[in-house]
């Protein structure tokens, strides 16, 4: 029979026994404990980021500003050192360009917003702990805010992309595990849902307002052409009552042809009208096909001023042509300008036909044409001495159906679209228009041609 010695040898085995499997039930107890924490502690973060995030919404803040804000509601609630906002651009590109940060730059180091990161093959979920081994992707995420505990996320339909990260792995700063997909995932995908509402916002309102502003061209429209149609309408129906058959008036011979040649020019201001709209709906719409040829600038622009010879006489007003001499370009040799005749020709008499309308009697058109090097773009001006505008007045001389002063009041007619038609022709010669003006000064309109549309020789390029 075995001793006191060896019973009690036993049952301190048993003993043993039984306090390692209770406190093996201990510490499973207390990690089941911890997990159910950490996933409590993980939903109510997740419900609350959302709840934050989506108060983002409400505000009156553009897309561009609603990331900053994201990024402190992730920050707080996440308890975080370090977080950013990144953005593939372009899509598919494996470039991302941080839009936010925070905690980067200065005495922590890493690259603030506007940095540019390559991460190839970026994944959709990504998390870092100390057994982590560093390379690709690890090398290049924790790269980005400097820390070696990083959770990420990527979203390849918008290309967006959200970086957490902490310095150390603490009670505080608890290690990122697989669970936490779910966190990251979710702040991500709340703010693109933010921000794509933002845009639509954004988009919404441009709507509008182009909405609005095309009613309006509308409604300007309606009453210009109201206005300048009736004066010449009027004066057709007019005279043609007064020569019909049975009319009260008994016009002379005489009379008949002064009746005919008001109605003949009542008719031609209207087709110049109606030509007018139908050339700026053409341009609009991207309808003016130009039959480009090489063509002597200098004849181009004297057989415009002959033409404004006749108005210009009957306002007693000059039109004087200035052709200095440039450095570097020989003055024996022509300058040959490639452009659609037509559409040029067009240019011309719309502007000197603005600046002789708003030129008081005994003013002049100064039309020059300078080119300070063959390398340079050549400039065409037509300035006047005439009444001139506001500086704040000159983009609205430039839109559609607009007139500067009064519909009603002012003196010179048309239908506001000679700027407008000439601008869009100068642009499809990828050429620009410059305006500069002053009351009481005058006006002077510049086209501005590439040098490659400009050639200076005796004879035009093959």
């Amino acid at each position: 029979m075995p001793g006191p010695a060896g019973q009690l040898e036993r049952e301190l085995a048993y003993y043993r026994r039984e306090c390692n499997a209770l406190g093996a039930r201990l510490l499973r107890l207390q990690e089941e404990q911890s997990q159910a924490f950490r996933e409590a502690r993980r939903s109510r973060t997740v419900a609350k980021l959302i709840r934050e995030a989506y108060r983002l919404a409400d505000r009156n803040t553009s897309p561009a500003e609603i990331g900053e804000p994201m990024l402190e509601i992730v920050v707080d609630n996440a308890m975080c050192d370090r977080a950013a906002l990144l953005q593939e651009h372009p899509r598919g590109s494996q470039r991302f360009r941080l839009t936010h940060a925070m905690g980067l730059g200065g005495e922590h180091g890493g690259e603030g917003p506007g940095a540019w990161v390559s991460i190839p093959s970026p994944p959709a979920f990504f998390f870092t702990t100390s057994r982590t081994r560093l390379e690709p992707p690890a090398y290049e995420l924790t790269g980005i805010l400097r820390l070696p505990y990083i959770l990420w996320a990527y979203d390849a339909a918008t290309g967006i992309a959200l970086i957490l990260g902490n310095q150390s792995e603490s009670n505080v700063s608890r290690p990122f595990e697989e669970a936490d997909q779910e966190l990251i995932e979710g702040a991500l995908s709340v703010y693109i849902d933010v921000l794509l509402r933002k845009q639509a916002e954004v988009e919404l309102r441009q709507a509008k307002s182009v909405a609005e502003e095309a009613s309006s061209a509308r409604s300007r429209f309606l009453a210009t052409l109201t206005h300048e149609l009736r004066t010449p309408l009027n004066a057709i129906i007019g005279f043609s009552e007064m020569m019909a058959t049975g009319s009260s008036f008994t016009p002379s011979e005489a009379d008949r042809g002064e009746y005919n040649r008001h109605i003949l020019n009542s008719a031609r201001h209207l087709l110049s009208l109606i030509n007018e709209i139908l050339d700026y709906s053409a341009l609009a719409g991207g309808r003016t096909p130009l039959a480009l040829r090489w063509l002597p600038l200098v004849e181009m622009v004297r057989d415009a001023a002959s033409a404004a010879g006749g108005m210009a006489a009957d306002r007693d007003l000059q039109i004087l042509m200035e052709f200095p001499v440039q450095p570097g370009i020989d003055p024996e040799a022509l300058c040959w300008v490639r452009m659609d005749r037509t559409r040029f020709r067009q240019i011309l008499d719309n502007l000197l036909g603005n600046a002789l309308r708003f030129t008081p009697p005994g003013g002049k058109v100064v039309l020059r044409v300078t080119q300070s090097d063959p390398a340079e773009p050549l400039r065409i001006a037509i300035a006047d001495n005439g009444i001139g505008m506001a500086p704040e007045d000159i983009p609205r001389a430039l839109e559609p159906f607009q007139q500067v002063g009064d519909l009603l009041s002012r003196s010179s007619p048309g239908t506001g679209l000679g700027l407008p038609i000439a601008k869009g022709l100068v642009e499809a010669h990828d050429g620009r228009l410059e305006i500069e003006s002053a009351p009481g000064v005058g006006t002077t309109v510049t086209v501005i041609l590439p040098a490659a549309r400009v050639h200076h020789g005796v004879e035009p390029p093959a």
